[in-house]
């Protein structure tokens, strides 16, 4: 489903539009040159966005210069939105090259009478000041600005002040004596110095200094005891030792104190806060008093706000590993004071207790700790699961974390998952929707760990569809069809290698016959990630006429093409049994199925990744296919008269087999090939969940696995390599059927190559090759999620300089002279950037390659003799989202030469994904001509000389 966003300014001038970042920013320059303040107010809010869509220099020095301007001449009003636009676009600050210049123009504001222009020129500084953190004038305007008598230029003069310490250490250093003397000096309003005491925060660029202002802001807390200064200057105190790291210890002492000592609720909630900001950094450098006064004041306190604030520090602090082995046994005080209260009357103090014993659980298990109190955990786990379930009230979040723990302690040991298992789906008809979603969640994570733990219970779970069904259609209700379509999901993982029964098949034929459009789609993609490709075919058949848009019914196409194909290599008893119909049956449907998705893709869906993963699925059918063929040979085609002639001529003994050994060897060429195209298909999924990443490795260990049995028949000095080990203990639920049938053929392989002496192949090989066929098409494809969501969306745009004055054109280079290349790019990100792997660089690859002209042979000939290509790498760290690289090209003759430009990225573990994009330029350098030598009467034979007519004149007579 497609979401729109609404604007509050009509964008169709820039935003709908496919203009270019000229043309874009020609509109907006005429809206600023405007005489209406309405419609200046209205381009310069624009701004952001154009930055957003054309994230690249030198547009943005352009309208960072544009909009100074504005400030210069413009009203208050004008320069408020400045101000904004520069908050707003931050991240692209660093890419105004002419910073002299916009700083001359918005600085000239300073000297105006009026105090509010003055006051919006040291905030729009302030804004800059990564730009600038170093220009002594405005550092000195920021220090008149401070004794002014305007309140709203000194507000301002305290926000640039705050900007520039957090940028420049001189900066800082020159500044912390005035901003202490104006805390501590009477003249001071009690209001101004709230606002002063946050600069501090900022100066901790040496240890001198930040040992200054924290002996300055702790003098402060007896002198000022109110309760304001007092939030204050320990939110500063906090801030300055979470950055220094070594005031760590002594903040956490003082926070303590004051959470003992300070009768005000809300001072002791705010320092509970602190401790947990302090918790996350440095962990280990907490004192052990300073803990035990924590645990000691949490056993203590009465109110439960207090109690949940300080169950919280102690959450953060199990996540250190030395933290839970110091304590790990049962009489320790973290212990004691979360048995305490794992059965509390509020919900989040009781899922904050479970889920600290469950971290330090975890860790004895690692660890190979002797586990204590295991049984007692678990069971006020469970007690909490019934309470949050069977209350009234609605605890999601509490609810959330405890069946998280259940799902941890899933994982660590397999055996508790059948009690977890039967504790949950017991629950799941008798509580609210919300509840019966996390639920459903839960038993998905836990049937991930041990899918035939729910089958016991697959009846029940089909009796809960049904009845949810009959809601959805009674009252069209979401949630139960979320509902829904989560527990099909559940009957999928269930019975992931177990043949359907008539009665579950058509409770689900049911349920997608008269359910929601949307929710039929979610279903029949959960079947095919599980490998049950005959429901979903049934389900996506059903779709294709349905839908709106033609793009969609060709999609629909190709899911239920690429299901009929998938199902019928499946050998129940209505199918055929022999093996080469039904790969011929599957390679006719995956045919139909890439035409549809030719159909299905647009310019802004090209749909690459599935249509190369079908390409190649079909030219792995069409192996295993020659294959099979290939292994008929042996006994259908004798080898030839002079097969012995050819062996003992050629020195290899497999050649007296005749034709059956080259065409062994074809498909060894075949199945690498295969191969190949999966480890490329996997570099360019950069970002792919890691099941779909484990789905691409699996598949393509398959075709290596065959390469090596049939090259091991085929090849009398084949090297001997050792038979690839499939491990299940780690793999996904979608990927172990995959596994096992890859299991069982690596033992038919390792048979192969225990036997075979690479002297013969007999009629063993060959049923054992034909078995090894057998068990990879029985074996259900799970389709990757890849290839239906993409959860993290990351493209790499490029603008490459220099570019043709006319699109198509060449850019024309003079003989002899080298050619600039430069190529900026910025990485966009969808809703959730980094979700599996973020961008640690940028490699950049510029190709150089002369076309030959085959009109001019010299060139030609002349041309073999010295390099006409080039290749240039560069690898470049973006920086805020943008990079740039710079190469210098040379041409060595004259012609026509393709330069290409092909980026890809490297993630942070210094791996390369081949993303793109490429882009082309076509390059022209003039044929420079040759010399002809002149003779002349009187000079020498070889003199390049040009003779005129009235030379004539001056030559000698014989």
């Amino acid at each position: 489903m497609l979401s729109g966003r609404v604007n509050t300014f009509t964008e169709a001038a820039i935003a709908d539009s496919e203009q270019d970042a000229n043309g874009a920013l020609t509109e907006l320059d005429k809206g600023l040159r405007s005489g209406k303040v309405g419609e200046q107010c209205e381009s310069i809010v624009r701004f952001p966005r154009l930055f957003e869509k054309y994230p690249f220099p030198i547009l943005i020095n352009a309208s960072f210069l544009k909009l100074a301007d504005v400030f210069r001449v413009g009203n208050n009003f004008l320069r408020l939105c400045v101000l904004r636009v520069c908050q707003q676009s931050e991240k692209h600050l660093d890419k105004v090259y002419m910073v002299d210049e916009f700083v001359r123009r918005v600085y000239s504001v300073i000297h105006s009478n009026d105090p509010i222009a003055r006051a919006l020129t040291l905030r729009i500084l302030g804004a800059v000041a990564c730009l600038i953190p170093e220009r002594q004038q405005v550092h000195h305007s920021i220090r008149t600005s401070l004794d002014s008598h305007d309140n709203v230029e000194v507000e301002a003069g305290i926000y640039a002040a705050t900007q520039f310490a957090a940028q420049s250490k001189s900066f800082a250093i020159s500044m912390c004596n005035k901003i202490a003397d104006m805390i501590q000096g009477q003249a001071t309003p009690a209001n101004m110095k709230l606002q002063l005491i946050p600069v501090l925060q900022h100066m901790h660029h040496d240890t001198s200094t930040a040992a200054m202002v924290r002996n300055l802001c702790t003098e402060l807390l007896p002198k000022y005891p109110t309760e304001d200064f007092v939030l204050v200057t320990l939110n500063t105190l906090t801030q300055l030792a979470a950055a220094t790291l070594v005031d760590i210890p002594s903040q956490v002492q003082l926070l303590i104190r004051y959470i003992s000592s300070d009768p005000r609720k809300k001072v002791k909630s705010k320092c509970l806060e602190h401790l947990y900001e302090l918790a996350k950094p440095g962990a280990h450098l907490w004192p052990s008093e300073a803990l035990n006064s924590t645990l000691d004041i949490a056993l203590e306190t009465t109110s439960p706000k207090l109690l949940s604030a300080a169950l919280s520090v102690v959450e953060v602090l199990s996540e250190s590993p030395q933290w839970c082995h110091e304590h790990h046994h049962c009489q320790s005080k973290v212990r004691l004071l979360c048995v305490k209260n794992c059965h509390s009357p509020h919900p989040a103090i009781a899922a904050q207790a479970i889920h600290i014993l469950t971290q330090i659980i975890c860790y004895c298990y690692k660890e190979n700790i002797k586990r204590v109190g295991t049984d007692e955990v678990i069971s006020s786990l469970e007690t909490i699961i019934l309470l949050l379930t069977i209350s009234d009230e609605k605890h999601p979040y509490q609810l959330k974390v405890v069946l998280r723990c259940a799902v941890r302690l899933a994982e660590i040991d397999k055996l508790y998952c059948e009690r977890f298992v039967e504790l949950l789906e017991s629950r799941l008809g008798s509580v609210d929707p919300d509840c019966t979603i996390l639920i459903c969640e839960a038993l998905g994570a836990i049937a991930g760990i041990q899918p035939d733990a729910l089958l016991p219970h697959l009846g029940d779970i089909l009796n809960h569809i049904q009845h949810e069904h009959e809601t959805t259609v009674s009252s069209t209700n979401d949630k139960s069809t979320n509902i829904v379509v989560l527990l099909c999901t559940l009957v999928f993982q269930t019975l992931g290698g177990y043949d359907w029964n008539e009665e579950t098949l058509q409770i689900l034929k049911k349920v997608s016959g008269s359910n929601q459009l949307w929710a039929n789609y979610r279903i029949g993609r959960a079947a095919v990630r599980y490998g049950h490709h005959g429901l979903a075919e049934y389900v996506f058949s059903n779709l294709t006429e349905q839908v709106s848009y033609e793009h969609w019914h060709f999609w629909l196409v190709c899911l239920q093409e690429m299901s009929q194909a998938e199902d019928m290599l499946v050998t129940p008893n209505h199918k055929p049994k022999n093996i080469v119909d039904r790969l011929d049956y599957a390679l006719l449907h995956y045919n139909k199925a890439i035409a549809a998705l030719k159909a299905a893709s647009t310019p802004s869906h090209n749909l690459q990744f599935q249509g190369e993963y079908m390409h190649i699925r079909c030219e792995f059918l069409q192996c295993l296919l020659l294959l099979i063929h290939t292994c008929n040979i042996l006994c259908i085609v004798p080898p030839p008269a002079i097969a012995s002639t050819i062996a003992q001529s050629t020195r290899d003994d497999l050649q007296r087999h005749g034709y059956i050994t080259n065409q062994m060897r074809k498909c060894v060429k075949e199945f690498k090939a295969c191969a190949e195209l999966y480890c490329k298909l996997y570099q360019t999924a950069f970002d792919a969940d890691c099941s779909t990443l484990e789905n691409l490795q699996i598949l393509q260990q398959m075709c290596v696995m065959l390469e090596q049995c049939v090259e091991s028949v085929c090849v009398s000095n084949a090297a001997t390599r050792q038979i690839i080990q499939f491990d299940l203990k780690d793999a996904k639920l979608e990927s172990r059927q995959l596994l096992n049938a890859c299991t069982s053929a690596s033992r038919l392989c390792q048979s192969i190559a225990d036997e075979n002496l690479g002297l013969t192949i007999t009629h063993k090989h060959v049923d054992l090759l034909k078995a090894i066929v057998e068990i990879f098409v029985n074996a259900p494809l799970p389709i990757p999620r890849f290839f239906f969501q993409v959860l993290q969306c990351t493209t790499l745009k490029l603008a490459i300089t220099p570019q043709p004055r006319v699109l198509g054109e060449c850019i024309s280079v003079q003989p002899g002279s080298q050619l600039a290349v430069k190529v900026e790019g910025v990485i966009q990100h969808g809703s959730k950037p980094g979700l599996f792997r973020k961008v640690d660089g940028v490699i950049v690859t510029v190709t150089s390659q002369l076309q030959p002209n085959t009109k001019i042979k010299e060139i030609i000939t002349d041309s073999k003799n010295i390099e006409t290509s080039c290749v240039l790498t560069q690898t470049v760290a973006p920086h805020k989202d943008f990079f740039s690289a710079q190469f210098l090209l040379a041409f060595p003759r004259g012609g026509l030469y393709i330069l290409a430009i092909d980026a890809s990225v490297v993630d942070e573990d210094g791996n390369k994904w081949n993303t793109g994009p490429k882009s082309t330029l076509t390059v022209k350098v003039p044929d420079e001509p040759k010399l002809q030598p002149i003779s002349m009467p009187g000079m020498a034979g070889n003199a390049n000389v040009i003779l005129m007519t009235e030379d004539s004149l001056f030559v000698r007579k014989k």
